[in-house]
C-alpha cells in the first residue's frame, strides 16, 4: 500500500503530460479517437507476438498491439488527421523498460512527410517538459544531463550511426555479407547463432549502439532496412531502405514512425512475407486484419504516422528508472 502511495507525485506528472499532450493536437487539428482494443485481425509483424482471446474455447480475436490500422482505416475514409491514446497489449517478458499492457500515443496524417510528424513530436514533448519544469532547458535523467529546448535535434541514418558508434560501413542494400565483413573489420564479437542471419545480426548491432543514442540532445535515427518492418514505404533514394524514424533519448527507444505503404498488392506481399518468417521462427501465422486491408484497397493514400510509448516518455521526464514507477499498477503488482 505504502508503495502504491509512493507514487502519486508520479502519477500526478504522468496527468499533466498527457494533458499537455492532448491540448496540443487538440490545437493543430487532430481529432482524437477510442477505438477498439478488441480486434479480429493483427499484424502479422514476426517481431510482435499477439495476446489471443478465446471465448467458450472458441478463438474471438486479438488485443491490440497498436491502433494504426484503425487509425489508416479512418484515414481512408476520409479524416485527415488522427490520433489515439490507448492501452496496448504485447506478449513480452516484464523488465526495466517493458509492461505486457502498456499506453500508445499514436498519431497520423494525410500527405504530411516524416519530417513533419518528427517536428510534431518535437513540440509536444518540449511543451510536456516546460510545463513541468518551466526555467529549465535541460533535463536530468538517469544520471545524464541532455538539452530538450533550444537546440536541434539530432539526425542520424542507420548507417551513420553504425560508422558514427561501432566504426563500420555497411552498405547500403544492409547485406549480410557487409554485416559480416564490417562487424569482423571492427573487432566486434558477434554471438555464433546471429551471425548468419541477416534480421538478427541487424537487431545485434543495433542494440550495441543504441546506447550511445541520444546522450546529449534527443537523437531521431532514419533510413532503417527495409526487412525490418512490413508496413513503411522504401526511401526513392534507397529502395532497400524504409522513410521510417525512431526517436531515442539517453539510449531508450520512445517512439518510431513510418510513411504507410499505399499500394495494396505490396502490402499484402509483405504481410505474407511475415506470415513465412513467423512459420520460420517456430510462431504460429496470426489472423491479418481484412478490413485494414479492403478500405486501403478502395482508397489508397499516402499517409504517415508515429508511436509512441508514454510510459517510457513519463520516464524520461520524471526521472525514473522503471516502466511500473509510472504507471498506478505494473505487471509485477498485479
Amino acid at each position: 500500500m505504502n508503495n502504491l502511495l509512493s507514487k502519486k507525485d508520479t502519477l500526478q506528472k504522468r496527468q499533466e503530460i498527457i494533458r499537455a499532450i492532448r491540448d496540443y493536437f487538440y490545437g493543430i487539428g487532430y481529432l482524437e479517437v477510442q477505438v477498439p482494443l478488441l480486434i479480429r485481425g493483427t499484424n502479422p509483424d514476426a517481431f510482435l507476438t499477439s495476446f489471443e482471446v478465446f471465448e467458450n474455447q472458441n478463438f474471438r480475436g486479438y488485443l491490440t498491439t497498436s491502433t494504426e490500422f484503425q487509425i489508416i482505416r479512418l484515414l481512408a475514409a476520409g479524416y485527415s488527421k488522427v490520433y489515439t491514446l490507448a492501452s496496448n497489449f504485447r506478449a513480452s517478458d516484464q523488465d526495466l523498460t517493458h509492461n505486457q499492457e502498456f499506453t500508445m500515443l499514436e498519431w497520423e496524417a494525410v500527405n504530411v512527410s516524416m519530417l513533419q510528424l518528427e517536428k510534431e513530436a518535437e513540440e509536444f514533448i518540449q511543451k510536456a517538459f516546460q510545463d513541468l519544469f518551466p526555467t529549465s532547458e535541460y533535463l536530468e535523467y538517469n544520471q545524464k544531463r541532455l538539452r530538450l529546448v533550444g537546440e536541434p535535434w539530432e539526425r542520424l541514418t542507420v548507417r551513420e550511426a553504425f560508422k558514427k558508434y561501432l566504426n563500420i560501413n555497411i552498405d547500403a542494400d544492409f547485406s549480410l555479407t557487409s554485416m559480416q565483413t564490417e562487424t569482423k573489420k571492427a573487432g566486434l564479437t558477434v554471438p555464433e547463432e546471429l551471425s548468419n542471419d541477416q534480421g538478427l545480426l541487424f537487431s545485434w548491432l543495433i542494440d550495441q549502439a543504441q546506447k550511445n543514442f541520444g546522450q546529449t540532445v534527443p537523437t531521431w535515427i532514419i533510413e532503417w532496412p527495409l526487412f525490418q518492418t512490413s508496413m513503411a514505404e522504401p526511401l526513392a533514394s534507397n529502395p532497400q531502405a524504409a522513410d521510417r524514424s525512431e526517436l531515442y533519448i539517453a539510449g531508450l527507444e520512445i517512439a518510431n514512425g513510418f510513411t504507410t505503404v499505399c499500394d495494396i498488392a505490396k502490402q499484402r506481399a509483405l504481410f505474407e512475407e511475415q506470415q513465412q518468417e513467423r512459420k520460420r521462427q517456430g510462431k504460429k501465422p496470426v489472423t491479418v486484419d481484412e478490413k485494414y486491408l479492403n478500405d486501403l484497397e478502395a482508397r489508397p493514400l499516402q499517409a504517415a504516422g508515429i508511436a509512441l510509448g508514454i510510459e517510457r516518455l513519463v520516464m524520461i521526464l520524471t526521472n525514473k528508472k522503471t516502466i511500473s514507477e509510472v504507471m498506478a499498477f505494473g505487471w509485477n503488482e498485479l
